[in-house]
């Protein structure tokens, strides 16, 4: 018969293992795993990941950004790893980022990757969900496009845009202040939740005239509607002459079937970095790590610059016509940390805005 210590033992080991992680059946924490790829040369760091992930066998990857854009980079991967599992599940980034912070306290932890909107960055960071991770792949991202501490990277953004109906509008106006104009009275709308288009504002124009912009927009009775998608298409239906802030990636998915729109991309260009996280304490850390850097790659960015209009993080990737036509103007990147310190007072001002 069991002695009673070997039963306590038994029901500690299961306990633990039932809560997660310990590290999932007593694996390696990411902590350990980093320690244990410290000092090594590239090809043997390589092999050490590639090993230990194949017997982790799964990673699983939480992000705002449409499956569809995904699934080409999650291919070339299951092509190149066919014993790996990856797991996506895909929510809007506020909902995701929100969720995954209620779980963590809650003492779930099931996501090895975290990918959502960039307002969501700091609330993560503060809970303690996320932790820094600095890739080898991530030397070669553009600067404005990553942590230099590792707490995310940019794998693309988001450029904005304005979009509009040809049969109504010959030349779709380069900059956001021509809407002021009485002509356009009644005939745009702006997003009523693109808070980080509000933000890039303020530092662009400063917070004083970015708020009389968007005053002047209202006095100009400007139509106020939710979602890039529905806009873009009200646009291409005839319904506005035009759309403010709408994400190019939109205007190129109208663009490519024949629609009757034109658009133009306001200098400098406004960029929203689509962003990637590593959860702190993810259940499968050498998967982790191993996605984490394939992301990176310029195989696996180049299938989302490739097919959509998106900003580039790195250099030297296939770029549809829209983005290429952008090269050499002045960007502008919205800062990750800053503008999701600042997410809530930038709703707030923005919010009041609208309904004056």
């Amino acid at each position: 018969m069991p002695s009673m210590t070997f039963l306590l033992c038994a029901l500690a080991c299961f306990i633990a293992t039932a809560g997660l992680p310990l590290h999932v059946a007593f694996g390696a924490t990411l902590e350990e795993a980093l320690k244990s790829l410290k000092g090594l040369a590239s090809k043997e760091r390589q092999a050490r990941v590639e090993s230990e992930a194949r017997k982790e066998g799964i990673v699983r990857w939480a992000s705002s950004t449409p499956q569809a854009w995904a699934e080409p980079s999650l291919q070339a991967f299951r092509k190149r790893y066919p014993g790996i599992q990856i797991e996506y599940m895909r929510q809007s980034g506020r909902v995701l980022a929100e969720r995954i912070v209620r779980e963590h306290r809650a003492g779930k932890h099931d996501i090895d990757i975290v990918g959502t909107s960039a307002v969501t960055f700091a609330a993560m960071k503060d809970a303690g969900v996320i932790a820094p991770y600095v890739s080898p792949e991530a030397a070669q991202l553009r600067k404005d496009m990553k942590d230099p501490d590792g707490w995310w990277v940019s794998y693309f953004g988001n450029i904005q845009a304005i979009i509009c109906n040809k049969n109504r509008v010959k030349t779709a106006p380069g900059d956001w202040r021509d809407f002021l104009d009485p002509k356009w009275k009644r005939e745009f709308s702006i997003d009523d939740t693109r808070y980080e288009w509000f933000y890039a504002l303020q530092k662009i124009y400063g917070a004083q005239e970015a708020n009389k912009l968007i005053s002047g927009f209202i006095q100009n009775g400007v139509h106020l509607r939710r979602g890039g998608t529905l806009r873009a298409q009200l646009v291409g239906a005839g319904e506005e002459s035009c759309g403010l802030g709408v994400y190019l990636n939109n205007v190129h998915e109208l663009l490519e079937p024949g629609a009757p729109v034109n658009y133009s991309v306001p200098e400098p260009v406004l960029v929203v970095p689509v962003i990637n996280m590593m959860a702190k304490l993810a259940p499968h850390p050498y998967t982790a790590i191993l996605l984490y850097d394939f992301i990176l790659t310029p195989e696996a960015m180049g299938h989302y610059t490739r097919a959509n209009a998106m900003a580039p993080a790195r250099d030297n990737l296939p770029l549809v016509q829209a983005v290429r036509d952008l090269q050499g103007k002045r960007v502008h990147v919205i800062d990750v940390e800053a503008s999701s310190r600042d997410y809530e007072k930038t709703v707030k001002e923005y919010r009041s805005l609208l309904k004056k």
